[in-house]
């Protein structure tokens, strides 16, 4: 299992615990189940220029499978992360999944990804995810 940055074309990668805040989580249901995570980034630990020091963003990932959220002090593999957002290679719970009894419900298209916010930290097993960087 490697964990990897991955570097957003909005925003490059994202680094620190300050990087990320989580203002708003939601779940949509539907014909696939989506997350939606909105707040802000502060700016000085992104590739973004700008004079404002929070921007605020939206990240939505598509046909969610599975994702867990645990405090940030009490997260695993805490160490292990690249930054704060991360795509797990070789994942080992995607191997889990793939082994349990509903394999049948994970793609070759679902990734593991890892969302590290202020307070919190998001496993997520999705085919997508989207960023948006709102403009105020």
């Amino acid at each position: 299992m490697e964990y990897r940055a991955i570097k957003t074309k909005e925003i490059g990668i994202i680094y620190g615990r300050d990087a990320i805040y989580l203002d708003e989580f939601r779940q949509i249901f539907g014909t696939e189940y989506c997350c939606i995570f909105k707040g802000e980034f502060s700016s000085s630990l992104t590739d973004i220029n700008s004079d404002k020091h929070f921007i605020p963003y939206i990240f939505s990932f598509s046909d969610v499978i599975y994702y867990q959220c645990c405090e940030l002090d009490l997260y695993i593999n805490e160490k292990k992360l690249d930054s704060s957002f991360d795509l797990v290679c070789n994942s080992s719970l995607i191997q889990e999944l793939k082994n349990g009894s509903i394999s049948s419900k994970i793609s070759e298209d679902h990734k593991h990804y890892v969302l590290q916010t202020y307070d919190y930290i998001f496993d997520i097993i999705a085919k997508d995810y989207k960023l948006v960087i709102e403009n105020e």
